[in-house]
């Protein structure tokens, strides 16, 4: 498993892109669904994140709930979970130190 924030160590800036450019791993940043498309959550290099910790070690919940959304609305929520795996990525240990 590549993701890890045991170590806290990269709680600042990232990229942007479907890929991660923090390490040497290039990560691939996407989305999971769940429950036939009303919970998503992003993904990182395949590993589904449900919640991360924080600027301040405090736990976030990463997973939205969508339904009874428009095709349009449907684009929208899902470039802001990628949006999300970008912030989210942020925080990996491995995060520009490899």
């Amino acid at each position: 498993m590549s993701f890890t924030q045991e170590n806290e160590t990269n709680l600042h800036t990232g990229p942007d892109g479907t890929i991660c450019d923090g390490c040497d791993k290039r990560c691939k940043l996407g989305h999971h669904w769940f429950t036939g498309w009303f919970l998503c959550c992003p993904t990182i290099d395949g590993q589904e994140i449900k919640w991360y910790k924080g600027p301040n070690g405090e736990i976030v919940d990463a997973c939205r709930i969508y339904h009874g959304c428009t095709p349009h609305q449907m684009d929208r929520m899902l470039k802001q979970i990628n949006e999300l795996a970008h912030e989210i990525v942020k925080y990996c240990d491995h995060y520009k130190t490899r």
